[in-house]
């Protein structure tokens, strides 16, 4: 018996009430192989091929210009995350090659520490699942071609990992580790929280599996180690930024946008202050229905795993603060929200599929749970297989396409007029060669999209109207592409 009052692991308790074939070495590491292979396939292959994810060229060069001492810009988020993707232009060259890579490569190392974490407690071959649902599971943005978000140098991969990390240190200390321990899960949420702030309404969690140590003593010491971990880890990431300066600018940001909101497009509506079941709409879309049942199976059945019962406690304890945060005290939404608790849900159902796995009471029972099991894991492998096929198609997308397009039909010069869109999306691809105002010159094409955020101007509309005689329209994904054939084009730019 532990300090914490629960047993020592027994690590292969649940493989062994599934048949000895399970617990060969090259049944075993076989599986590991697999898991880890397709893994890194689906989080590093084809990795530069997709259109840039709206905020990442902003945290690109924001992290080239901290790296060279530059340290004014983009405030309203912490800079841990900024700073690791300056560093790795730094060492590999400037670019979203480095930074992508990085996030792709933390996400498999999440899996690592997912799998190493959970190994103890469910045995080998059980830990591969919650592990295999991390890595191969989409998590993608509602409206975008985004099917996993860690596969783009944003801020949220980056805070996720850390933790992950922090979750797995903490629990070391649990089972009776050194309190150093607690120490790495301290620095590792510091570092969490100074990439993006959400993780630190998880510290309730840390709390709850502090005090659930018996003796004062040990209660009091790791308590004071975390705080003063913690507290350094932060005032040290801010230290180039200056910690008031810093925190205030992050404080005022995020009032103002509570209080204004953020547009967005909630299925056909507009609206800058969603309903509170917004982030769970964007859960839904972004996982996608199969996936979803994959997660809401599994995590009803770890509820029932008496043998790991304080680990799911432990794990809620992180994901409800986040739920929680997300559905009904930030006052805006957005599609990528949801994936703060993604591996929260990957660990917690991979933790009940392994249960359903086990052996039960009666054998009805057994082969029953065990079928409901199968079901679900063959729905994780539909969703993984056609993430993976994703991966492998992944390339440019609507305005990603258009100079290309535009070229292939013989028209290397000219303006697209553009409307319905953000500016961010043609600006990162046309530059200077789009413009709003149909009375421009030069104009050689038309590119519109669909959207309740920013409706097709009427001025536009007409213009399509007056000149559809020369225009050729196709489909760029979600935008609609109108080339004037050659010689109009040509003699607009006259």
């Amino acid at each position: 018996m532990s300090a914490a009052g629960t047993t020592a692991p027994t690590a292969l308790a649940p493989e062994a009430s599934q048949g000895g074939f399970w617990q060969r070495r090259t049944v075993r590491w076989t599986a590991l192989v697999v898991v880890f292979v397709w893994g890194a396939y689906q989080c590093l292959w084809n990795i530069l091929a997709a259109n840039p994810n709206a905020d990442e060229p902003e945290y690109i060069i924001v992290g080239r210009w901290y790296l060279q001492g530059d340290l004014r810009a983009n405030h309203e988020q912490p800079p841990t995350a900024k700073y690791l993707f300056g560093a790795v232009q730094f060492l590999f060259g400037e670019g979203p090659l480095a930074p992508r890579l990085l996030v792709g490569t933390l996400t498999l190392l999440g899996g690592v520490i997912i799998f190493l974490w959970l190994k103890p407690e469910l045995g080998w071959m059980p830990a591969l699942i919650p592990t295999a649902f991390w890595l191969l599971l989409p998590r993608g943005v509602d409206t975008t071609f985004e099917f996993r978000l860690d596969r783009f140098a944003v801020l949220d991969p980056v805070m996720v990992f850390f933790a992950i990390a922090a979750m797995a240190a903490a629990w070391q200390w649990h089972r009776g580790r050194s309190v150093i321990w607690i120490g790495i899960a301290a620095f590792s949420l510091g570092l969490s929280a100074t990439s993006k702030p959400t993780t630190a309404v998880m510290i309730p969690a840390f709390l709850v599996l502090i005090l659930m140590r018996r003796r004062l003593k040990d209660v009091l010491i790791a308590l004071a180690v975390a705080a003063v971990v913690l507290l350094a880890t932060v005032l040290l990431v801010y230290w180039p930024i200056g910690f008031v300066t810093g925190m205030r600018d992050l404080i005022d940001f995020q009032v103002v946008h509570n209080q204004n909101g953020h547009l967005i497009d909630l299925g056909s509506m507009a609206t800058g202050h969603p309903p509170w079941w917004a982030n769970l709409y964007f859960a839904w879309k972004g996982f996608g229905v199969v996936t979803v049942v994959v997660l809401a199976v599994g995590s009803v059945a770890a509820l029932f795993d008496r043998a790991n019962r304080f680990l799911v406690v432990y794990l809620l304890c992180a994901l409800a603060p986040l739920v929680v945060f997300y559905l009904f005290i930030a006052q805006n939404a957005l599609a990528s929200y949801y994936y703060a608790w993604s591996w929260a849900l990957c660990i917690l159902a991979g933790i009940g599929c392994a249960w359903l796995l086990k052996a039960h009471g009666s054998r009805i029972l057994t082969v029953s749970l065990r079928a409901v099991s199968g079901v679900v894991l063959a729905l994780a492998l539909i969703a993984a297989v056609g993430t993976s096929a994703l991966v492998w198609n992944d390339g440019p997308t609507g305005f990603g396409r258009a100079d290309k397009t535009l070229r292939a039909a013989g028209i290397d010069d000219g303006d697209v007029l553009v409307s319905g869109v953000a500016p961010w999306e043609p600006e990162q691809f046309l530059h200077d060669r789009w413009t709003v105002d149909p009375k421009a010159s030069c104009i050689v094409a038309v590119a519109t999209k669909v959207s309740p955020r920013s409706p097709i101007a009427p001025e536009v509309t007409a213009y399509l109207q007056e000149h559809a005689a020369h225009l050729h329209r196709m489909m760029l994904n979600d935008v609609t592409f109108y080339v004037f054939d050659r010689e109009t084009a040509a003699a607009n730019c006259r």
